[in-house]
């Protein structure tokens, strides 16, 4: 059966999770237009609550699934059977407390309808981890790439539908639903024509015991890390307005919509560094330093590019009802380069079985952030929540870095060459965009800011007639 290579599983995932972003973000533009800031906040909110719960309802099983299924390939249909009906039973359970916890926070009435549904996505989309989980393990990456692409289009239809016709707010979230529902079906299709493995109404006993003392740590760190990440929408829930947290839904969206990049190359290299633990310890560090090099490239430009044109960008594209989201969306770019490293960082110290030390990274993370939020939220609003996200974000990517290279041998001198070779282009890039946006539309402003970074990385050595020779011959499928 086919398998690819990291460089091969990344592109993949990569273009699928752009078209998806792609659509997704001019989806939620149109929807932020039309149902207006308020509505926004209360959609916007549904989601991340419930969000928050499919760490209940996975409960460590998916990395668990993919590690071992990478090790031991020939024992993939009996730990897939044991993990989907343990998710099921786990992803009942996430509901319920979804449920109650709606109730005894209080939310109003169409708040927790939003979640009721949202909810009953959450628990597909849990399902659909388990599949996802083996194709990893098997490093072919190009099923679950369909599948995002399928989703997302068809939530775009029937949400560009309710919309048009002012069909209730709910048939948004029912839009995701429906996507998720089709998304199982098609998934349980593609991993028994793949691989014959089939949903068995099988549970072994031995492997549950198992998995579920090895998973309980990455459960553990899922549930913090859930915790982490939503804990300030959670906070602004109660403490401040829908409207505010509306024009938190911007800064948000914008900087989420980017994450598919180090959730895609992390995807790539975590059965990898799992398998290379085993097999080659020491190969482990210059895959990491590659991973570091690959996304400095990336989010320098894309973090310091959109600093300097979001002001035109957020009264442009969402309208000027959404202004006061563009300081908290700074902010939140140079945020976004901490959480991209962290995604390697993590992956290093969980392939490495290093789960207890990024859990209890995350535990501080958390307990910094929900500190810095009761602080600053009643003081800066929105803004506060977004120097909170900054501070933690920095401490663990800061501090998985630390621990990481106590695990595996990581080259210093090259993560600092590699930050000299993107930074001062992309901080150039960034200044001729903000006096560019001051004089004509961001739009030839982007394109232009985007030709000069690319000079420049070419003048410091990031991209060479080798690189790109090595890009084009990575990138063609090939059956092994």
């Amino acid at each position: 059966m086919s398998s690819y290579t990291v460089a091969q599983n990344t592109s993949f995932l990569t273009a699928a999770s752009v078209l998806q972003k792609v659509i997704s973000f001019f989806y939620f533009i149109f929807v932020a237009r039309i149902i207006q800031v308020e509505n926004t906040g209360v959609y916007f909110f549904a989601i991340t609550f419930t969000t928050i719960f499919t760490v209940v309802a996975d409960f460590g099983m998916g990395p668990v699934l993919t590690r071992e299924a990478a090790r031991y390939p020939d024992r993939s249909q009996d730990y897939f059977n044991t993990v989907f009906w343990t998710k099921i039973v786990f992803g009942a359970t996430a509901y319920l407390l979804v449920v109650i916890l709606a109730n005894i926070l209080r939310y109003p009435p169409l708040t927790k309808d939003l979640i009721y549904v949202s909810g009953i996505t959450m628990f597909l989309d849990n399902m659909l981890t388990a599949f996802y989980s083996i194709f990893r393990a098997r490093k072919n990456l190009i099923y679950e790439s369909i599948g995002i692409i399928g989703s997302q289009f068809t939530t775009l239809v029937i949400g560009t539908t309710a919309l048009l016709n002012h069909w209730p707010l709910v048939w948004l979230i029912i839009a995701y639903t429906s996507a998720s529902f089709l998304n199982v079906i098609y998934i349980s299709f593609a991993i028994k024509k793949v691989y014959n493995i089939r949903i068995r109404f099988v549970w072994n006993s031995s492997i549950f015991k198992i998995f579920i003392a090895t998973a309980l740590p990455f459960a553990i760190a899922g549930i913090i890390g859930r915790l982490y990440s939503y804990s300030d929408s959670l906070l602004m829930s109660k403490m401040l307005t829908a409207k505010e947290l509306g024009w938190w839904s911007v800064p948000y969206k914008i900087t989420f919509a980017f994450q598919f990049i180090p959730v895609a190359l992390s995807a790539s290299v975590y059965p990898v560094f799992s398998s290379l633990f085993i097999s080659e310890k020491t190969a482990i560090g210059p895959l990491f330093e590659k991973a570091w090099r690959y996304l400095f490239a990336i989010v320098f430009p894309l973090a310091f590019g959109l600093m300097a044109i979001a002001d035109p960008v957020v009264n442009h594209v969402f309208g000027q009802q959404f202004a006061p989201s563009v300081t908290p969306l700074r902010i939140l770019l140079v945020s976004l380069i901490f959480g991209f490293l962290g995604f390697i960082t993590s992956a290093a110290l969980n392939a490495t079985n290093r789960q207890k030390i990024q859990t209890k990274l995350i535990a501080t993370a958390l307990v910094v952030n929900v500190i810095l939020n009761l602080i600053l939220l009643p003081k800066l609003r929105i803004d506060g929540a977004a120097i909170a996200a900054l501070t933690s974000n920095a401490i663990l990517c800061l501090a998985g870095l630390y621990f990481a290279s106590r695990q595996v041998a990581i080259n210093f001198k090259n993560i600092i060459k590699y930050i000299n070779q993107t930074l001062w282009p992309a901080l150039a890039m960034a200044a001729s965009a903000y006096y560019l946006s001051t004089k004509i539309h961001y739009f030839p402003t982007i394109t232009i800011s985007g030709i000069i970074y690319l000079a420049l990385i070419c003048i410091t050595g990031v991209i060479t007639k080798e690189n790109i020779s090595l890009v084009f011959s990575k990138i063609k499928p090939k059956s092994i």
